[in-house]
């Protein structure tokens, strides 16, 4: 089973990415989650196994439906919210999780990118310096080294920049790279375009986001699935499924978003909200666990 989870806040939006998408989830028999973000977020689940031709059943669930007494767990008004949808998907049985959001569209097929390379294992002690093939000197022993479980795709469009860069230089096209990220190493996970299996999701909670801490649930999430992966001798990879992304957000609210985060982030873990976050994510596991 493989899921596809959203969030969302715009009724027109939404319909604009399921167009886009739709003929993708007919041929990948997509489930896909829509989580609505507000006062109350709820869930619509639409199964795209069915034949294509037949109208699509649209079940609905409540926070507290699928999350029980670990509701508390979701924090609304911000795109981690998408813990919701992640963990009815869990509670599914899905096997694939992927996370977009509801406004990027398709580029070729990047569902099949992502499958295409969970489905294959990577070099984590030793990086290559060049695209698809390995250069002399490469251990051959390395070169299936780890299981990939965590994809993360890139965007053509606009890139996701934090508000200050944006000011500064707009928003240029970077060159993409496509690699797995080496043992050790940390690196910004934008969930606007990631794939994971299921054995992931226990490592992979968007951090809490309330008050003035805002827009670094995925980026901190991001941190600790890459520890655990490292932990477990897997393999996280970067660019291999490219969506394009084409609204860019208003960098002067982004800049008020950010103001506290951007110090919490330079000194990872030092800030109390880091013991609640840490507690946050030790019930994530019992909540899943138990599903």
């Amino acid at each position: 089973m493989i899921a596809v989870v959203v969030p969302t806040i715009r009724e027109e939006k939404l319909k604009e990415f399921i167009s886009a998408w739709r003929s993708l989830f007919v041929k990948h028999r997509i489930v896909l989650y829509v989580v609505f973000d507000g006062e109350k977020p709820r869930i619509e689940r639409v199964d795209f196994r069915n034949d294509p031709n037949s109208v699509q059943i649209v079940d609905e669930f409540s926070l507290e439906h699928v999350m029980g007494k670990y509701s508390n767990l979701i924090y609304n008004f911000n795109d981690g919210v998408r813990n919701l949808g992640f963990a009815k998907a869990y509670k599914d049985g899905a096997d694939i999780i992927i996370s977009l959001d509801d406004d990027v569209l398709p580029e070729g097929d990047p569902i099949q990118d992502h499958l295409n390379i969970l489905n294959t294992k990577q070099p984590i002690s030793y990086m290559n310096s060049v695209d698809d093939i390995y250069m002399r000197g490469f251990p051959y022993w390395a070169r299936e080294e780890a299981e990939v479980v965590f994809s993360h795709g890139l965007w053509n469009g606009v890139y996701d920049f934090d508000a200050s860069t944006q000011l500064v230089l707009g928003t240029p096209q970077p060159h993409h790279r496509k690699m797995p990220v080496p043992k050790g190493v940390l690196m910004p996970v934008c969930v606007m375009n990631v794939a994971f299996k299921r054995k992931a999701l226990p490592y992979y909670y968007q951090a809490p986001m309330f008050g003035d801490i805002n827009r670094f649930a995925d980026i901190w999430s991001g941190w600790e699935v890459k520890k655990a992966i490292d932990e477990n001798n897997w393999a996280m990879v970067t660019g291999y499924a490219k969506v394009n992304h084409n609204r860019a957000s208003n960098p002067f609210t982004n800049l008020v978003k950010e103001a506290r985060g951007v110090g919490m982030n330079e000194e990872y873990g030092k800030d109390e909200y880091f013991k609640l976050y840490q507690k946050n994510i030790k019930l994530w596991q019992e909540f899943l666990k138990k599903s």
